[in-house]
């Protein structure tokens, strides 16, 4: 197993259960508007609702740039505050393996402080109304996301007991934050009872937002130009020994042993300029070409960092499938490079040379949840309905990388077995599942995606057939029929969730007295 691969900022850590829901007197309403594409078998998301009180001149109020800067730092600063008090907390790591935890290894100082295996999507603060209620001050009204254990109201203390939920959140009083340049450190380790100043606190409501339904990942737009691309960065490990070579190695061989052709005979060769490894494969009744790209800092150590940096963004906005496995946390941007001369910071994210093509990132961090999928989807070119983000809301350890990687490209007889996104989430959870539920995997974007079989022919659902192999890739399409006494069968295409094209309609499909499939039909 690999070494803990901690965040540089906010890391977690330990205990609680996460598979039970809210109670039925915390279920609210939720606003149509509000998007609910966030899905893990093991955590949930949550919408946090509150309003916290602003200092601003009344001209400062009149000015729409500063008055939404403001704004923008407070609650800023509330959703920073609230990571502090849910995420997990431990004392540090023995990164160079001395086994001891020297002062320079300690990353809380409050570990007793909260600590419910939760993380605050920083980017999601939408701000209300801005009502002026004094000289001076200003209240404003907020909901921000939240992800954590599907019973997240059994493990905070409530405040009071009307519904919806409440807990309370202490901070600063005015505590505001320059979300450009945020103090990591002193955030991470705030406790009330340690604090020399005035503290304000927040009752806030927390409600959990819908589940979107299954789907599977862009397969079909990923191989529609004969190529399926993914490429694999494993970022600068500054743990002894360092994972990210181990782990850089190991994808090396698994892909020789998939039976990939390498552009190179052995591990050691493998350079930035070798090329992909490379697999022939059916896609439904299309000829594909799989390439795989793997990168590791070492590569790099007789290049400048800006080219490293730049082939890392053009990876990521290039490929199909983009993997990035390695150090993160809140604030945080993709870590490569032992100086951290080369590293891609949050920011950048927002501003690389995407375009409007499907693309799958998995963002394999520690509390990727925390921006990831948001600086990605603030890019003008992207979004929801063009690309799907995989995060982690607490720890990372790297290792199932490889169990995401051959679900996302399992190959059976030459042919892609594709997997649908409940899934694939399932699996990379059932890894790490242990007492301490201290993993949490989830995807975000999959709303847009097709439920149906990417590799279905929809233009045979409802035409006559004696085998499924009649309605297109047997895989993909079923030849039913419509009724138990019917004498003829007819085409239907695999689904995996109530989101069938115009004209057709979800169904069950029995064998006997026993559900084996669904698809659409007509």
């Amino acid at each position: 197993m690999r070494a803990l691969t901690l965040p540089v900022l906010l890391a977690v850590a330990a205990a609680g259960c996460a598979d039970q829901t809210a109670s039925e007197d915390d279920l609210v309403e939720v606003d149509d508007s509000k998007a609910d594409d966030y899905y893990s078998n093991v955590s949930a998301e949550f919408e946090v609702r509150g309003t916290v009180k602003l200092k601003m001149s009344d001209a400062d109020y009149a000015d729409a740039a500063k008055r939404k800067d403001l704004v923008n730092r407070r609650l800023t600063a509330v959703g920073l505050y609230l990571t502090a008090y849910v995420t997990d907390k431990f004392r540090g790591i023995d990164i160079n393996n001395d086994g001891e935890i020297s002062e320079s290894e300690v990353f809380f100082r409050n570990e007793e402080y909260g600590g419910f295996h939760a993380m605050v999507r920083n980017h999601t603060a939408e701000q209300g109304t801005v009502k002026k209620v004094g000289a001076g001050i200003y209240e404003v009204s907020f909901e921000l996301d939240l992800a954590g254990p599907k019973n997240m109201t059994q493990l905070l203390p409530r405040s009071g007991t009307s519904t919806p939920f409440k807990f309370e959140l202490k901070m600063p009083e005015d505590a505001t934050v320059d979300p450009t340049n945020v103090p990591r450190g002193t955030i991470r380790n705030w406790k009330p009872e340690t604090h020399t100043g005035p503290i304000e606190a927040h009752a806030l409501a927390l409600v959990r937002l819908p589940t979107p339904k299954n789907a599977y990942p862009q397969y079909a737009e990923f191989v529609k130009d004969g190529v399926f691309d993914i490429t694999h960065v494993f970022g600068h490990d500054y743990n002894t020994p360092r994972s990210d070579l181990r782990e850089a190695e190991e994808m090396f061989h698994h892909l020789k042993n998939r039976g990939f052709r390498t552009p190179v005979a052995s591990f050691g060769d493998l350079k930035a300029d070798s090329g992909p490894f490379t697999l022939d494969f059916k896609a439904g009744s299309k000829s594909v070409k799989m390439e795989v790209r793997l990168f590791h800092a070492d590569m790099f150590l007789s290049s400048t960092p800006k080219i490293q940096h730049d082939l890392t963004v053009k990876e990521l906005v290039t490929r199909d499938v983009f993997f990035y496995n390695g150090h993160a946390g809140p604030y945080y941007g993709l870590y490569i490079d032992a100086a951290k001369a080369a590293s891609v910071t949050y920011t950048e994210l927002a501003t690389a040379a995407f375009t409007e093509k499907q693309q799958l990132v998995v963002a394999q961090g520690c509390q990727t949840y925390s921006q990831y999928a948001d600086m990605l989807y603030a890019h003008p070119k992207k979004d929801e309905s063009n690309l799907d983000v995989i995060t982690t809301v607490n720890y990372s350890y790297g290792a199932g990388t490889i169990g995401l990687f051959d679900a996302l490209t399992n190959v059976e007889q030459g042919r892609h077995n594709p997997q649908d996104a409940y899934a694939i989430v399932e699996q990379l959870n059932a890894e790490w599942i242990n007492e301490a539920r201290e993993v949490y995997y989830g995807i975000t974007g999959i709303t847009a995606n097709p439920a149906v079989h990417p590799y279905a022919a929809l233009d045979k659902i409802g035409t006559s057939c004696s085998q499924a192999s009649d309605c297109g890739d047997a895989a993909a399409n079923l030849c039913i029929k419509k009724r138990v006494n019917a004498t003829g069968k007819v085409c239907a295409a695999k689904a995996v969730a109530n989101k069938c094209p115009t004209g057709t309609f979800y169904k069950q499909i029995s064998s006997g007295s026993t559900i084996v499939a669904a698809g659409c039909v007509k």
